[in-house]
């Protein structure tokens, strides 16, 4: 039996005891909508008075952002010898425009203005970057002919809820039904210019990539939800030719993947009267396709010089399932268990069987705080990639929409591998011993005001077996954090 009946067999199980418990009507946790206004993220606010202009005899309403960010990374190296630790410090500013030309159409412009400074041990000054991104810039006919269906085209804003298939802007059209018991969010994306005055042009990882997109939602019962997920992507770029240059390594374009993405969600939550409640999650994918990698040599004067190609198999899954259980007291306590595994095998030129993420995933989700945390650890922020993920989480509310937790996670390869995709860490596993470590991370998010929010973020690593003796060290980060919205 595999993971898919498993989660629909679960939900009708839930279903039948959900129908047992009285509680009010609530909306579900699990049905995943796009926030409102549209466009925003699960922890984007705006204020509920933007400003509004006259502009050819329509309302425009300008809104916006800014977040700043200050984290110290301390021995992310895991070697305390070293002195290479860094100071990170982010300025975000969105700037955004809506409007209506008609009642059945909506218009929306966002333009990001990013810049970041970074002081590492060791070397002498900061290093500084800025870019102007363009972000969102759509347009959206509601109502079609009548109908409960919508049709958006643009640069949109792809979100699922929990992160954990996609958190991403694209280039994009899509379809759209939001009826009472089904939703359906489908489309097709490609990117068609770059994003970021930094770069040159369209990346090369995504230069050339089709996707077909699509989440479907069925209301299963009260707070109750099933949601399947597909995701096919195919990389249409030509391969470079033997001997071909590129001028760096971001440049270069290592591999070019055709992949299907499959999975469905279980999820909802209960209140039972004068009681707890408990929500839960469960989420499962597939993955198949195929790759083709080519290999580049790096060249004295810094450029890389295409090699040979060569094809495999691609082949994966994943699953992801916890709960979160919230007690009627003072401070509203929390407990929150979660357990996550993404296959490991075999990595070969023939067949690379490690499940990979769909490469859009942010894996941020809300436990029972008022803001999202990184569902595989602050500090890590693993991709679910040949590893198992335990969590441990405990939480309280305090003040009037405030909340600490405290959350552990410990991680181990399915298969010791010298690999650790997306770890943040500067320094790779022997691939001798699956004993990656255990993370701990504090959250204190003050949430008191409409228009800021302040948090403060605390985290440590230990390393495990998985590294050398030499590296071994713990690894910290302490983060401060503002966001002004208007």
């Amino acid at each position: 039996m595999n993971f898919s009946t498993l989660l629909v067999l679960a939900a009708a199980a839930c279903q039948a005891l959900g129908a047992t418990v009285h509680a009010q009507d609530l909306t579900p946790v699990g049905l995943v909508t796009p926030p409102e206004p549209a466009g925003l993220r699960v922890d984007e606010r705006r204020s509920e008075q933007p400003l509004t202009v006259n502009a050819l005899g329509r309302p425009v309403q300008l809104s916006g952002s800014w977040e700043y960010s200050d984290e110290l990374r301390d021995n992310f190296d895991l070697n305390s010898a070293t002195a290479r630790d860094r100071r990170v410090r982010e300025h975000e500013v969105k700037l955004e425009a809506r409007t209506r030309p008609t009642q059945d159409t909506e218009l929306f412009l966002q333009a990001v203005g990013l810049h970041e400074s970074r002081r590492t041990q060791g070397s002498d000054g900061k290093q500084t970057s800025q870019a102007l991104e363009r972000g969102q810039a759509w347009v959206k006919f509601e109502r079609l002919g009548g109908t409960l269906w919508a049709l958006q085209a643009g640069r949109v804003a792809l979100i699922d809820r929990r992160a954990w298939w996609w958190d991403d802007d694209l280039d994009a059209v899509r379809v759209l039904y939001a009826g009472d018991k089904w939703r359906l969010d489908t489309g097709l994306a490609r990117e068609v210019a770059r994003v970021s005055s930094a770069e040159h042009g369209i990346k090369p990882s995504v230069r050339g990539v089709n996707r077909w997109f699509g989440q479907a939602t069925w209301r299963l019962a009260r707070r109750h939800t099933i949601d399947a997920f597909w995701l096919h992507a195919r990389d249409s770029s030509a391969r470079p030719t033997v001997g071909s240059l590129a001028a760096s390594e971001d440049d270069t374009d290592p591999s070019d993947l055709t992949a299907r993405w499959h999975g469905l969600r279980a999820s909802g939550e209960w209140r039972f009267d004068k009681g707890p409640r408990l929500a839960y999650w469960a989420d499962a994918a597939m993955l198949r396709g195929s790759e083709t990698l080519t290999r580049y040599s790096e060249r004295a004067d810094g450029q890389f010089t295409a090699g040979s190609s060569s094809t495999r198999r691609v082949r994966g899954q994943a699953l992801d399932v916890g709960a979160t259980l919230i007690f009627p007291v003072p401070l509203r306590p929390s407990v929150t268990l979660g357990y996550a595994r993404g296959s490991g095998g075999e990595r070969s030129a023939t067949l690379d069987a490690n499940f990979r993420q769909t490469g859009l995933q942010e894996n941020k989700t809300r436990l029972a705080g008022v803001k999202r945390l990184r569902r595989y650890g602050e500090l890590l922020q693993p991709e679910l990639s040949n590893l198992a993920v335990s969590t441990l989480g405990a939480g309280v509310r305090v003040l009037g929409n405030s909340s600490v937790e405290l959350v552990a996670h410990r991680y181990r390869q399915r298969v010791p591998s010298t690999e650790l995709p997306g770890a943040r860490l500067s320094t790779d596993p022997l691939g001798a011993n699956g004993d990656i470590g255990r993370e701990l991370d504090l959250a204190v998010v003050l949430r008191e005001w409409r228009q800021v929010e302040l948090t403060f973020k605390w985290s440590r690593f230990k390393p495990g077996a998985a590294f050398a003796s030499n590296r071994r060290n713990p690894a910290r980060a302490i983060e401060l954090g503002m966001s002004v919205n208007f």
